[in-house]
């Protein structure tokens, strides 16, 4: 009878569940829902007792299994990636859940329709756990992951959707943990160079992952070059000098940079760029020529340079590398070489007792470079100090007459 049934009030509490002699638990009643509610409602009658267990309702015994949050949350993330690869043109390539073992799919990369045979492994996070909006930093747990990501035959990279903002960001996850062996925890600045969506998919991602230059507007590297964020500074960096080499303006604002900003802002390879003006053996160049009228502009800027310009380039210059073949110091040489009042400005410094000994003998040894026997009495007063290098370089210079380390 329909007044036996109860009422909506009954289920905010209890469920209700049969008992059969073979099993006692709720989730046989689910099985039997339908003959249960019958049953309830008079058209049959239970062999078996009712009985009321507290806190749960009738009601969820219909839907039983609950779907977590979390399971929304990561099928968003993945599905957002998936939205940027194929919306691209790639092939997105999803890993089931039985067989994760820390890839959750395979990005195979194609270009104009046509497959480059390459293929990428992402690990995908999503969700507010996995960013710090504080330090704009993305985090992925490593777990027992190490191993498994450095030994692939992929590369591994991680992409890490922020559903607030509804944006991703990716890093390689190979060379994180070649660069960083006792983290537990891989932690990355957010920025612009690093974004994942459709766009920059496009025209960073996949060019990176090929070793090729991103394919950027000369505004947009511009923009890029002139941000405070490194990792976007660096990016438009490499894209203006590798696409735009004949852009004057690019060429106006790294010497800017290099004179302006504080050595720790400065990416080396800014003064490798820049030592391709005045040129030295061991650059290998490509791409578009620099032509003579965009060298005669950069010397131009050059010829401005102060004795502290000079400093801040020396010290560059690190004390393992010196100034020798493929160093940073042999750019940083054939750009102070380079300069109008080159001698002047080094024998100041060889001499300066208010400046480290390396950053002095540097310029001592420029100096001698460029002037061979005539540079010792300089030297000498450097060696005067108690310096040896001084003494071993006073030393050579008499038996060969000059010094060329990159002989």
């Amino acid at each position: 009878m329909l007044s036996a049934f109860p009422g909506p009030a009954a289920f905010h509490g209890y469920l209700v569940a049969y008992e059969t002699p073979f099993q006692t638990t709720a989730s046989r009643c689910h099985a039997d829902s339908g003959a249960i509610l019958g049953a309830k409602l008079g058209r049959t009658r239970p062999s078996y007792a009712a009985k009321l267990l507290p806190k749960t309702t009738f009601g969820v015994l219909i839907s039983m299994v609950l779907y977590k949050k979390t399971n929304v949350t990561a099928k968003n993330g993945i599905n957002f990636v998936r939205s940027a690869v194929e919306g691209a043109g790639s092939l997105f390539h999803k890993i089931e859940t039985e067989n994760d073992l820390g890839i959750d799919a395979l990005i195979e990369l194609i270009r104009d329709e046509k497959p480059l045979s390459r293929q990428v492994a992402i690990q995908v996070k999503s969700g507010s756990s996995y960013y710090n909006p504080s330090g704009e930093e993305c985090l992925i747990p490593i777990e027992s992951h190490r191993d498994y990501w450095l030994n692939h035959p992929l590369p591994v990279l991680g992409v890490v959707f922020v559903p607030a903002l509804g944006v991703a960001h990716w890093v390689n996850i190979k060379n994180y943990l070649k660069a960083n062996p006792s983290e537990t925890v891989i932690r990355f600045r957010t920025s612009n160079a690093n974004r994942f969506d459709q766009a920059a998919f496009a025209k960073i991602f996949v060019p990176t992952v090929l070793r090729e230059v991103p394919d950027l507007t000369l505004p947009e590297a511009s923009a890029l070059f002139e941000s405070e964020k490194p990792d976007e500074s660096y990016l438009g960096l490499i894209v203006l000098f590798r696409r735009y080499p004949n852009n004057l303006d690019f060429w106006s604002r790294l010497i800017q940079h290099i004179t302006d900003r504080a050595p720790s802002e400065i990416p080396p390879v800014t003064v490798y760029f820049l030592a391709h003006i005045p040129w030295h053996g061991d650059i290998a160049y490509f791409g578009e020529q620099i032509t003579e009228a965009t060298k005669a502009h950069v010397r131009s800027k050059l010829a401005g340079f102060s004795r502290e310009h000079v400093v801040k380039l020396l010290g560059f210059i690190d004390e393992e590398g010196g100034i020798s073949r493929g160093a940073i110091g042999q750019s940083v040489e054939a750009i102070i070489s380079s300069l109008p009042n080159a001698s002047t400005f080094l024998k100041d410094i060889a001499l300066d007792k208010s400046l480290e000994p390396f950053i002095r003998e540097c310029a001592a040894l420029i100096l001698a470079m460029n002037e061979g026997a005539a540079a010792i009495p300089i030297i000498e007063r450097l060696e005067g100090v108690r310096s040896w290098y001084a003494t071993e370089l006073v030393e050579h210079i008499k038996q060969y007459g000059g010094i060329n380390p990159y002989a």
